[in-house]
């Protein structure tokens, strides 16, 4: 004689307090709706539990890795000789509307 289908236990979901059924290869770790609002809820509470957990590895990351990928990036200075051949080398209205507002070609450090 075949079985008959187990009833799948109903959740609440804590974010929306809609009633839901679990998926069923999920089972009893699924604890929030599919709903997108709710899945970024509980993926903001899943972030700050790891965060709280994992203090010493957020603590620095800032100075060690955002910090130093940022200087990695930056454009090495220009000297002031390599400036006048860099605004040389522009059409002239544009020269003189860059240094009409003080500015400086992208990349480039006033002298």
């Amino acid at each position: 004689m075949p079985r008959a289908p187990r009833r799948r236990r109903r959740k609440r979901c804590p974010f929306c307090q809609t009633l839901l059924h679990p998926h069923p290869r999920l089972g009893a770790r699924q604890w929030a709706c599919p709903a997108p609002a709710c899945q970024r809820q509980r993926h903001a509470q899943n972030c700050r539990s790891w965060r709280r957990r994992n203090c010493t590895v957020t603590r620095t990351h800032y100075q060690d890795y955002v910090l130093a990928a940022r200087a990695a990036t930056r454009p090495p200075p220009v000297s002031s000789g390599d400036l006048q051949i860099i605004l040389g080398s522009l059409r002239p209205e544009v020269r003189d509307a860059i240094m009409a507002h003080g500015q400086s070609p992208r990349g480039v450090s006033p002298p």
